[in-house]
């Protein structure tokens, strides 16, 4: 009975250009306290993007029932003050609308990469 040959493919840290010296100036820029706080931030913004795409994803027929329904409410109260110069209300079912079509897009667009 004939063995599998098991070949052993580098990982993916390991590159010719992480084996290169590295430069000690460099080093120490990397442990200063501003880029400490860059790198933090850089970490927190896309988790918190992807907790809150998690939220409106698992709550999403609700609120897309919801939010359906108060377009439909905004368009139907911009019929009635249609001839009222006081009220602006087709701006504020315009704004509404927008608003409910950017929230679908993010729902169903986004995906974060830390999920």
């Amino acid at each position: 009975m004939k063995s599998a040959k098991l070949y052993q493919f580098p990982q993916q840290g390991q590159t010719a250009s992480t084996s290169a010296p590295i430069d000690p100036s460099e080093d120490s820029f990397k442990g200063s306290p501003k880029t400490k706080r860059v790198v933090k931030w850089k970490r927190i913004v896309p988790w918190t993007i992807g907790l809150i795409w998690l939220f409106l994803g698992m709550c999403w027929p609700l609120l897309n029932w919801i939010a359906a329904m108060d377009v439909v409410f905004q368009f139907l109260r911009a019929l009635y003050y249609s001839n009222t110069p006081a009220i602006h209300a087709t701006l504020q079912a315009a704004l509404h609308g927008v608003l409910y079509i950017l929230l679908s897009l993010f729902v169903y667009l986004y995906r974060p990469k830390l999920f």
